[in-house]
């Protein structure tokens, strides 16, 4: 009855408890790409267990001893090979239930009366009875394993997982999932070659840090189990794996990659001798690769699998690159995962009914245990793990838990504030398994289980690998000096490998006699060092991994000779098609007032006075009629910060939500030339408040596929240092690290405007002293990134296009407008979109000048060499300052005068664009003056990153023209901002007129 009552408040208050839940969950169908969530909210039951569950047989004092131990059991297990940190004392006999005082520490832990369920004689008559329950009880929940499922959210979950615990071993005894015959002598080959590596690496490459496996072998049993039973999945074509993603920091890396993942030892030994990890003697394009440690070395293999029915298939098993920033591959695993789903049209992109749908990518994420509850990305990732457009369809959370963080011991109170490393998986209702990493069978176990519950659920879940580590934080480091205790205890210990050798009764003569042929051919391999060939490409572009098919084979590298111009120009009447659709509601749709004033305006000024929010939304419409698709992902990027995209439209009655853009396959009024090709689509991903691992979950989605756009959007520009780990170790030189392109595009909104220090600045200073751009040396494509300031709504249009039409895929860092989203001066002719040939400029010149009065079409600068007299002074300048400029200029000077002064903005700072600016600098021929104008100060903006530039390339000199050194990019105080401002345009203009006009 009470459970009645609670179940009719919850319905008669679901909506004050999770809104109105219909607007969360879309299809493609319906409009919305890629918005369905794995979780069924809508079922609102699900979020409360049922605790009775399915044991109605048992009377209520065996219900609330069984419960105790569901709950508390884990507690109670024996998960510490080092007998160092378990919970329970050593002297504690838990099997021992006629010790009274045994009994009364068992209840104590497990919360319950185990004495009294023992002596009360209304629950069994007979004594043994109870206490062969308990010890069933015991030997389930209290072994090597523990279990936590408490917080799990649904009592589907719950249940699900109970009945495998208690039940699954029994009932996939006769599963062709379970092959019970050969995983023994499969487990120790293993741990046999694991040790037999390491030793042998040890004893090759002395010095060498290589982050051995010794102590936590049993991670290489857990990683094959999953790769053997997705392998048998796919045998049944039941829930199919196409693609495992593994993302792992430095321990056992390179163990995992040989054993495993069949990484060439040649080519391992090649790395650690001081070799590189891709061959570029042939290959000059890529002269620029720099390569990476051995930590963060990658690689990929194809399983291929004959299937029951005798057709063949093939499963690929990625290890992607990581920095040696503790967890960053935490989110990129995960973007990357999304990507192939994406690009494969799987998992949340298919067109099957939501019931069927399956997730063919399965990310296994590897964390150590003091980074998984220290590092703050871990908690932003999860926070993203069962969010629309984010969820994957479930990660494998492994935690390697040494019981050591570099030399800070492992435990409550000294490490971290929480019982277990795995706690951090509770704030997404996840369940943990603990696992005694001693204890091979147990992890086996627990992978089946672990594996068993994503397939099923779609969701989380961490495993907890308890271990040891055998060395300090490296070979090289001494742990002894903090931990004398700890490491007393492993000193003295068997190895695992030898340990489970003899537990399975190999002989010491068959233990040696494999070891010896595991070390003779690790010798073999290490004399053929010399003679081993280099690969030229690396794993990614060489494997299948897109689903049997690789996009990355029409895929170039830049030019290192030019930078080269890109057609990005559309016709005009596709691109009236696109806004057309681009501004279409639904039937009956109930669209917000001035959305609709927003759009009616968009249509009225489409052909002289386009703004950047319609030239954004043809961009996008354009890319997606090329067949390419397009990922806009940040904090209210449907809307827009200053609320200007709008490419998404919520009903005001329903909350139902609309992606017009998407309709573009459906429409018959696309040119013969677009109906027989495949129409993208838009993703509009709003996401979770984060940058950090939202941006590495991009910048990993960006590597699964060339055929993606995927933009990442600051809310303002000046908090991309949240993420600024991600910009340093990833977009900035993931390249020339690891031969990975991407596209990744960030719109960082920027602009002075007398909002202070944090809403001012996205630090353009910074992207460019990242840059490999040289001031001694002209670029060419081959650059690092892309960073552009562009200041019309088509230079945008052209600069978004020519992200995916160029044939190479490079990041792009765009410093992009605020108050320029709505000047009425910053508009575009749609001339400028659609003539042809028409192109992103790195450089505009002074558009007074150089105007064609046929078409309002900036010339460009190679194409036009008419000489202008009268110009004495040159004005260099970027973004929406040279607006300012050009107001000022004109109330200063009558037309006369102000033919003297010419305003050139750079469009494109890296690669810095030297030949543009010497063709414009020859249309000048008397121009004796230069100066670079900027609202920035002086240690900001791009001032140091232009001004060797033109010494040194352009032989000109500049003028500095700006703020005053500053600690911050901005003040605060609106009436010195106001002083400062009028500062540089004054200090500008009397410069001009000490020169020309005097």
């Amino acid at each position: 009855m009470l459970r009645f009552v609670w179940r009719n408040h919850l319905r008669k208050h679901r909506s004050v408890l999770f809104g109105d839940l219909n607007q969360r969950f879309y299809h493609s169908i319906n409009g919305v790409f890629g918005n369905y969530n794995p979780l069924d909210y809508l079922k609102l039951e699900k979020w409360y267990r049922n605790d009775f569950g399915s044991e109605h047989n048992l009377n209520d004092s065996y219900r609330l001893v069984k419960k105790s131990f569901e709950h508390n059991g884990h507690l109670l297990s024996k998960l510490d090979p080092l007998e160092y940190s378990n919970l329970v004392s050593k002297t504690l006999n838990r099997f021992n239930l006629s010790n009274e005082e045994s009994l009364i520490e068992l209840s104590k832990i497990l919360g319950c009366d185990l004495i009294r369920f023992l002596r009360d004689e209304s629950t069994l008559s007979i004594q043994n009875d109870r206490e062969n329950f308990l010890q069933k009880l015991l030997q389930i929940y209290c072994e090597k394993i523990g279990y936590e499922i408490t917080h799990v959210a649904t009592h589907q979950e719950y249940d699900w997982i109970v009945d495998y615990v208690e039940n699954g071993e029994r009932n996939q005894s006769n599963d062709s999932l379970v092959n019970q015959n050969d995983w023994k002598e499969r487990v120790v080959k293993i741990l046999l070659k694991t040790e037999v590596l390491d030793d042998f690496l040890a004893k090759k490459f002395q010095s060498v840090k290589r982050y051995g496996l010794e102590g936590a072998e049993t991670m290489l049993v857990f990683i094959e189990e999953l790769i053997q039973q997705s392998l048998i999945r796919n045998q049944l074509k039941m829930d199919s794996i196409a693609e495992i993603v593994i993302g792992m920091p430095h321990r056992g890396r390179l163990n995992l990659m040989t054993n495993l993942l069949d990484y060439p030892f040649e080519a391992l030994f090649n790395k650690m001798s001081g070799g590189e990890e891709f061959s570029l003697s042939n290959n000059p394009k890529q002269s620029k690769f720099i390569g990476d440690v051995l930590s963060h070395l990658y690689t990929s293999k194809e399983i291929r699998v004959t299937n029951d029915d005798g057709t063949d298939g093939m499963m690929t098993v990625t290890l992607l690159p990581n920095p040696s920033h503790l967890e960053v591959i935490a989110p990129m695993v995960c973007g990357y995962s999304r990507g192939q789903l994406l690009s494969n049209r799987s998992g949340p992109y298919a067109r099957e009914s939501l019931e069927t749908q399956s997730y063919p990518i399965l990310p296994i994420q590897i964390h150590g245990d003091a980074s998984f509850t220290g590092q703050g990305i871990i908690m932003e990732t999860l926070a993203m793990s069962n969010v629309e457009h984010f969820c994957n369809g479930g990660s494998i959370h492994l935690i390697v838990n040494n019981q050591i963080g570099y030399t800070t011991p492992g435990r409550m109170y000294q490490s971290r504030s929480s019982l277990y490393c795995s706690d951090p998986m509770k704030m997404i209702q996840a369940p943990v398994i603990h696992v005694n990493g001693d204890h091979p069978e147990s992890v086996i176990r627990a992978a089946r289980m672990a594996l068993a519950y994503r397939q099923q659920f779609h969701k989380d879940i961490a495993i907890d690998l308890v271990c040891f580590r055998l060395h300090g934080h490296n070979e090289l480091d001494d742990p002894t000096f903090t931990n004398p205790s700890m490491y007393d205890r492993i000193r003295s210990r068997q190895s695992i490998p030898q340990k489970f050798a003899k537990k399975i009764n190999w002989s010491d003569e068959k233990i040696s006699g494999f070891q010896n042929e595991s070390q003779q051919q690790l010798n073999e391999c290490f004399l053929r060092v010399k003679h081993f060939d280099v690969p030229s490409s690396p794993p990614l572009y060489r494997s299948n991994s897109n689903f049997g098919k690789n996009q990355w084979n029409n895929i170039e590298w830049p030019s290192s000779s030019r930078i080269t111009k890109w057609n990005t120009a559309v016709s005009e009447n596709l691109l009236q098609t696109i806004l057309s659709v681009s501004i279409q509601s639904p039937p009956n749709w109930s669209t917000h007032r001035t959305l609709t004033k927003v759009f009616d305006d968009r249509l009225k000024k489409f052909k002289n006075q386009m703004d950047w929010a319609t030239a954004e939304s043809l961009a996008f419409g354009s890319l997606l009629c090329d067949g390419f698709d397009v990922r806009i992902s940040g904090q209210d990027v449907g809307r827009g910060t200053f609320s200007q995209r709008h490419c998404m439209i919520v009903d005001q009655k329903t909350n139902d939500i609309h992606i017009p853009l998407n309709e573009l396959e459906n429409t018959n009024i696309l040119d013969d030339s677009y109906r027989s090709k495949t129409i993208g689509k838009l993703e509009v991903c709003n996401s979770i408040l984060s940058e950090e691992a939202v941006l590495a979950y991009e910048y990993g989605l960006s590597l699964s596929t060339p055929n993606v756009l995927s933009l990442w959007e600051a809310q303002f520009g000046d908090f991309f240092n949240g993420a600024q780990t991600i910009i340093d170790t990833l977009i900035s030189s993931g390249e020339a690290k690891w031969l990975l392109q991407s596209s990744l595009t960030m719109l960082l909104p920027n602009g002075y405007d007398g909002a202070g220090p944090e809403h001012t600045s996205a630090r353009l200073e910074r992207f460019l002293q990242q840059s490999n751009s040289s001031e001694i040396e002209i670029d060419s494509d081959d650059i690092n990134w892309s960073v552009c300031y562009p200041t019309t709504p088509a230079q945008y249009f052209h600069l978004i296009r020519r992200q995916m039409l160029r044939k190479y895929r490079k990041p792009l860092i765009v410093m992009s407008p605020k108050i320029l989203l709505r000047n009425p001066r910053c508009v575009s002719n749609l001339n400028d979109l659609s003539v042809p040939g028409s192109h992103f400029r790195s450089v505009l010149d002074d558009e007074r000048f150089y105007l064609s009065k046929s078409y309002r079409k900036q010339i460009d600068p190679i194409e036009f060499d008419r000489p202008i007299e009268a110009v004495r002074t040159i004005v260099f300048c970027s973004g929406k300052h040279y607006y300012t400029l050009e107001k000022e200029l004109l109330e200063r000077f009558d037309p006369n005068n102000s033919q003297r002064i010419a305003l050139i903005r750079l469009e494109e700072l890296c690669p810095f664009p030297v030949e543009d600016i010497l063709a414009i600098l020859k249309r000048y021929p008397k121009a004796k003056s230069l100066i670079w104008s900027q609202e920035e100060h002086r240690n900001m903006g791009a001032w140091s990153f232009v001004e060797p530039r033109f010494r040194n390339l352009l032989h000109q000199q500049l003028k500095y023209v700006g703020r005053d050194h500053l600690e911050a990019p901005a003040v605060g105080i609106t009436k010195l901002h106001q002083e400062q401002n009028r500062k540089i345009l004054n200090d500008t203009f009397a410069m001009i007129m000490d020169h020309n006009l005097q």
